[in-house]
């Protein structure tokens, strides 16, 4: 019989606290950074058990932990205080904002030799992606000195002087610097179910009882009690692809597989943690947590007055419909818990929301448009005009470069928003250490708090540029732009020059039957590993199809555009980072 639940069988703590870092790629990153700074300031952190983390989320929260595995293993616990963990939120503070600022998805594909070793069908974006985390994040703060990528469960935390075979669930009891567990949540595609990274494990978390049995009949992934029971192989799963699978967006990455796991060919295939549970509650309710801490920056749904119709986007629609649901679904029943404390902070925390009435038989609204779902609070009664958390609220969500100004921004209104919210909710503020709050530490991101209040013209253009993806340095100065453009023109009228007569030579080129034969036989190639899952004539043709196909689409083009992209990186990225340093916003608004 399967001995799936592999916790050791104590008592559940009342009152232990629990973390969700959400998704939202590095906008939610920034926000996680300023609800971590508050709680630091509040002596919070200390008292965390559980983090769970999704995606840019993961990100963060993964590289927060290995700073307090240190710490813990560094020092005993009579010994740590407060302002130990003020320290490591200071030294993220800046170091995450440096690693981001390398932009790490352009990075994927300026390496060539990486680009071409993508051919092959083990190594793909995500797994580069994994490195660059490695690298940038992970590595410097565990063992800068290391050559070696972080595995998985070496992230086990041992604290110094504490018991040797020490398990948080049992022993955190009598801890006053509790040993949280992590959480790097993930999705299944091959069953839908819910992948969690753990130090001493990953795997699908069992689904007890008869309800969850009788209504999920996929296939059930059973769990390893921990990374010595799997083959050699996968026993030395790194954190990068852990944290990659976690934020493996669809259609941003391919999926992120792990392989040789389990029998009959099963190849685990995992993306974003968002698309089964974008919030992380699940893992912390599975860990028995009792009170929360919910920071939510994902892409909430907007309104569409007027929805466009075609089906690629009513595709979009009714999916961010779904994972709207999924999310209040969620929340609601974290929130509605019996004696649950939940102290929940969101991107659109001090807005209202309007309702439109309808249209009676005088052919005019039977009321006009007033304002309904009015917050408890608004977000200026923290520091935040209403414009500007609209405007945070739809930053891009990505993992490109953030500049000074976006970053700040996103760090200042989580440690702002979360302050009262934090101290207000009951079960919560009781943890909060009576000598926490006094103003020692000075947050690089407060330098940002005049306009946030108060924006200028200067703030609001950053934050709606900050909304692109693409040309945001363009849209920001007019200047760049100029000298893009005299720059580039009379190269581009210089290739013109040189391949205007090869190309009119070609198209005087009479078609032949060959020729035409060629093409369509090149076009036809794409269409192999359809085939081939349909008609089984096609399926010899597969292999060296789909090899081609890699070759070129995620070898050779991404590797000749490598030259490309490292123009971006070390002109137009550095150009766009140096236009949203703080200095651009010119003198502060005058507050009189």
């Amino acid at each position: 019989m399967e001995k799936e639940a592999v916790e050791e069988s104590v008592p559940k703590k009342e009152g232990r606290l629990g973390l969700a870092l959400s998704g939202g790629g590095f906008r939610a990153s920034f926000f996680h950074v300023g609800v971590l700074a508050q709680m630091a300031r509040l002596g919070l952190l200390r008292h965390v058990e559980g983090i769970s983390t999704v995606s840019g989320g993961s990100i963060i929260g993964a590289l927060y932990y290995i700073h307090v595995k240190r710490l813990l293993e560094e020092k005993p616990d009579d010994q740590i205080v407060d302002a130990d963990y003020v320290a490591i939120v200071e030294r993220i503070e800046q170091d995450f904002l440096d690693g981001v600022q390398q932009n790490i998805r352009m990075r994927t594909f300026l390496n060539p030799l990486k680009s071409l070793r993508m051919m092959f069908a083990n190594y793909s974006r995500s797994d580069r992606i994994a490195e660059l985390y490695d690298e940038y994040f992970y590595r410097p703060v565990l063992d800068p000195n290391r050559a070696t990528p972080i595995e998985m469960r070496e992230l086990k935390i041992h604290p110094k002087d504490d018991h040797p075979q020490f398990n948080p669930q049992a022993h955190n009891h009598r801890r006053q610097a509790k040993v949280p567990i992590l959480l790097l949540n993930a999705t299944c595609l091959n069953t839908g179910h819910n992948w969690r990274f753990e130090a001493i494990r990953m795997g699908e978390p069992p689904r007890e009882g008869t309800v969850a049995q009788e209504i999920d009949k996929n296939l059930r992934l059973r769990r390893p009690p921990s990374y010595e029971a799997v083959i050699p192989k996968q026993q030395n799963i790194e954190l990068g692809s852990a944290v990659a699978a976690s934020a493996c967006v669809p259609g941003l990455f391919p999926p992120l597989a792990i392989s040789d796991l389990y029998p009959n060919d099963i190849r685990v295939q995992l993306v974003d943690g968002g698309v089964h549970d974008n919030q992380g509650i699940a893992g912390l309710v599975d860990l028995g947590c009792t009170r929360f801490v919910v920071s939510d920056a994902c892409g909430q749904m907007r309104d569409e007055i007027q929805p466009p119709t075609t089906i690629p986007a009513v595709l979009g629609r009714a999916n961010s419909v779904l994972m709207d649901r999924v999310r209040e679904e969620g929340l609601f029943r974290l929130i509605r818990r019996e004696n649950s404390p939940v102290a929940f902070m969101h991107l659109l925390e001090g807005l209202t929301g309007n309702a439109v009435s309808w249209i009676g038989p005088d052919g005019k609204p039977v009321e006009p448009p007033k304002r309904e779902r009015g917050p408890l609070r608004s977000s200026e009664s923290f520091g935040v005009s209403c414009e500007v958390q609209d405007l945070l609220s739809q930053l891009r969500t990505d993992l490109d470069s953030f500049s000074d100004i976006e970053a700040y921004a996103l760090m200042y209104d989580g440690y702002q928003m979360s302050e009262a919210e934090l101290q207000n909710t009951r079960g919560i503020k009781d943890l909060i250490s009576t000598a926490a709050g006094a103003p020692a530490v000075r947050w690089r991101f407060l330098q940002i708090a005049p306009w946030m209040a108060q924006p200028t013209p200067l703030l609001i253009k950053q934050l709606q540029v900050g909304r692109q993806t693409v040309m945001k340095v363009f849209r920001l100065s007019r200047k760049v732009t100029a000298v893009t453009a005299v720059v580039l023109i009379p190269i581009l009228f210089g290739l013109w020059q040189l391949t205007q007569p090869w190309i009119q030579a070609q198209l005087a080129r009479q078609f032949t039957l060959g020729g035409l034969l060629l093409t369509l036989a090149i076009f036809a190639l794409g269409f192999i590993p359809v085939l081939s899952r349909l008609f089984k004539a096609f399926r010899f043709l597969s292999g060296p199809t789909s090899f081609i196909v890699r070759f070129i689409a995620r070898g050779l083009l991404p590797a000749i555009g490598g030259l490309f992209i490292a123009i971006h990186l070390f002109i137009f990225d550095r150009l766009f980072l140096q236009e949203g340093k703080i200095e651009k916003l010119g003198p502060p608004p005058n507050r009189g």
